[in-house]
């Protein structure tokens, strides 16, 4: 059926998610007794060994110098934050230790309200005073009360053009809304070894006066990972160019208890002068076997809150096998969950997925957040699978999710054959009146309106279908 969802409903649901929140956010994490530990604490010391808290390393240069053998923890101080990257080395377990709130790694290099200077160069106008070599795919200011609006060029024609405007560029003179920035690494460029100036258009006055926090989203994964059997747990993080956590190819790979906030927008390529711009909460891009996801809260992340992904072409195999996203909060995302398979340029290439299970997951108001200001803008999903090849050789079940709200369609789950379909079982479905269900079943599939002729199709049989009004 599909009913008016009742406001006790609606309650129910702010109250499941405030308390799965809570759970998130007050896991802790048991330090084992038999496996070699290492500690990293804001007051510690790098010429230490890093064995126990007294004597814990101070930043992420002394974990990237030192060799840690698979078995081994590495645990970050609770209440601490640490700027920059890290490679998680093969069957090493990354978490926390102490009191208070979980331990931050920050892809951002700095405070741009603290450091540094904005000076005026045209009216209303500021320029940082220092150079990025990487694209900057993003601000956060005052932890998300504000943020910024990528001007993104398009070098394809004789004379460059807004992406998303599609009018002439000339450079930062045309910056003309509030918190419009852009980044000039000079052309098609996502990098350049002398770097670019950032200029940001400020009608409030100079960045660093009107702000106290200003973040920068530099490429580049935070956490990317580096071998299978690896564990990401109690972990917070943010303010990244690319992906919160990345990975290829690998096993065994869990991410629990973590927390992932304001990730992605970064340039990912150019190609013929277009541009495209990418970044994930957590993505493994190749296949996997065995990779859970349980008990995170990601929001606000440019494209997908958690991904399993492969493009099609290229001529190698891959599976993606025992795929398991439970118990998750994921929050103003363009895609909640995505996943995709695609065809091999190879015939007789390996490609399937079995055993995917999202069960138990709260995924709420998708295409409402920072990534909107993208240029294509009729994408936002729950549950984006595209219209890949998707091929299935055992089940990839959906069931006992509530999906509330999108900005356009809730799930897009396209295949290239219909036994290839995934299940949908015991959800609960929240939609504006007027808005998109989405894409289902056999590709090119149709976009299908949110009302009773489609909600009642018999792949959905046993799914709860709400409207909310649009008051």
């Amino acid at each position: 059926m599909l009913m008016t969802a009742p406001t006790a409903l609606l309650s129910s649901i702010d109250e499941q998610t405030k308390r799965l929140r809570a759970e998130i956010l007050s896991a802790t994490h048991e330090i084992p007794a038999d496996k070699p530990v290492y500690y990293i604490a804001m007051d510690g010391d790098d010429t230490a060994d890093g064995r126990s808290p007294e004597h814990a390393w101070k930043t992420l240069n002394a974990l990237a110098s030192h060799e840690i053998a698979p078995g081994s923890e590495v645990l970050f101080e609770r209440g601490g934050l640490w700027r920059g990257r890290f490679i998680a080395a093969p069957g090493v377990t990354y978490s926390a230790f102490g009191d208070g709130d979980k331990p931050c790694i920050v892809g951002s290099p700095c405070n741009g309200a603290k450091v540094g200077k904005w000076k005026e160069v045209a009216p209303d106008i500021y320029r940082y005073s220092t150079k990025f070599v990487d694209d900057v795919g993003g601000l956060v200011m005052d932890g998300g009360s504000s943020h910024g609006l990528k001007k993104v060029i398009n070098y394809s024609a004789e004379q460059p053009f807004d992406n998303v405007k599609k009018t002439p560029f000339h450079g930062y003179t045309d910056l003309e809304e509030d918190l419009e920035y852009w980044h000039d690494l000079g052309g098609a460029n996502v990098s350049n070894p002398d770097g670019g100036y950032l200029y940001l258009c400020s009608k409030g006055g100079n960045p660093s006066e009107r702000f106290e926090q200003i973040e920068f989203l530099t490429r580049g994964n935070v956490i990317r990972i580096g071998g299978n059997g690896v564990t990401i747990d109690n972990l917070c993080v943010m303010y990244g160019g690319s992906h919160g956590v990345g990975s290829g190819t690998t096993k065994d790979l869990v991410v629990t208890n973590c927390i992932f906030g304001w990730i992605g927008g970064a340039l990912q390529f150019y190609r013929d002068g277009r541009p495209t711009r990418f970044g994930n909460g957590v993505e493994i891009y190749g296949g996997c076997d065995n990779y859970v996801i349980d008990h995170c809260w990601v929001y606000q992340i440019y494209d997908a809150g958690i991904t399993h992904q492969l493009s099609a072409g290229g001529d190698q195999d891959c599976t993606m096998n025992h795929v398991r996203y439970t118990n998750n909060l994921i929050e103003y995302c363009t895609y909640s969950i995505e996943y995709f398979l695609g065809k091999s340029n190879r015939e007789d290439a390996v490609r399937w997925m079995a055993d995917i299970d999202m069960r138990d997951n709260i995924l709420r108001f998708a295409g409402y957040g920072w990534g909107h200001q993208r240029p294509d803008k009729t994408q936002a999903s729950h549950i984006k699978g595209w219209d890949s090849y998707n091929r299935l050789t055992g089940d990839c079940t959906i069931e006992d999710n509530i999906l509330e709200c999108s900005r356009y369609m809730m799930i897009h789950c396209g295949v290239a054959d219909e036994a290839w379909t995934p299940i949908f079982r015991g959800n609960t479905f929240i939609q504006y009146a007027g808005g998109e269900l989405g894409r289902f079943g056999l590709a090119p599939t149709k976009l299908m309106a949110y009302i009773y002729q489609n909600v009642i199709a018999e792949a959905f049989v046993g799914n709860e279908f709400y409207i909310l009004p649009n008051d």
